[in-house]
């Protein structure tokens, strides 16, 4: 069985929202309703999980019910930070989920995730413990020091950008989160975690049409792309 984990926290301070930034509307749809959409359209996908502040319960409930998702098992209360929320997902999903289960990491505020992506990514993970979808980057990048002065050139050919979705083994899911917060450790990414405990992650390169909106540049971009 395959599971998505969406995690819709964000309060779009950074697009003027006044609101989370999932319920903001591209063509007269949310955000996260477009993201929920593509994982109840996804042949792959079991059961879907979604974790939000507790003020945004409501209003995703009655997105659901609106829109008539049926893949959608609960919506579970967020953390203080992604991590926590991811990891108060992959709990809930402790009732049902067997160890060699997949789950798909995956932010709302990245709706034009392809069915094409997911699978692969669950093939990989299948594969090889975790997969992550990702980018090639475009920019030469470099590596500065406090001072902004550049000490080095980073190889281009061995750079990726992540997105999402993060897929992992559940069983894998667990033995990494755990370590994390035995630890107090808290990633940048849900496959970080994976690499701490030295578990394989393969790539997925996905288009760049996979973006997570965070600005009104990105809400401007994904107008572009539905169009």
């Amino acid at each position: 069985m395959n599971y998505a984990v969406i995690c819709a926290g964000g309060k779009g301070t950074r697009i003027n929202a006044g609101k989370n930034k999932v319920f903001v509307k591209i063509k007269g749809k949310e955000i996260i309703s477009r993201t929920i959409q593509v994982f109840e359209n996804a042949e792959n996908i079991n059961g879907i999980i979604i974790s939000a502040a507790k003020e945004d319960e409501k209003e995703i409930k009655k997105i659901i019910e609106r829109e008539g998702f049926k893949k959608v098992k609960a919506v579970v209360e967020g953390g203080k930070q992604r991590q926590d929320s991811v990891w108060n997902g992959i709990k809930k999903l402790k009732e049902t989920a067997k160890k060699e289960d997949i789950v798909l990491i995956h932010n709302a505020a990245n709706p034009f995730l392809e069915e094409k992506t997911i699978n692969e990514c669950i093939k990989e993970a299948e594969k090889f413990g975790a997969s992550v979808a990702a980018q090639k980057v475009k920019d030469t990048i470099k590596r500065v020091n406090e001072d902004l002065l550049v000490k080095e050139t980073l190889n281009r050919k061995e750079l990726w950008q992540m997105q999402t979705p993060q897929t992992i083994i559940f069983h894998i899911a667990l033995k990494a989160f755990e370590k994390a917060y035995k630890e107090n450790f808290y990633g940048t990414d849900d496959v970080q975690l994976v690499e701490r405990i030295h578990g394989k992650i393969k790539i997925v390169e996905c288009p760049y049409e996979n973006i997570k909106i965070t600005t009104q540049e990105d809400i401007d971009l994904a107008k572009k792309i539905i169009e």
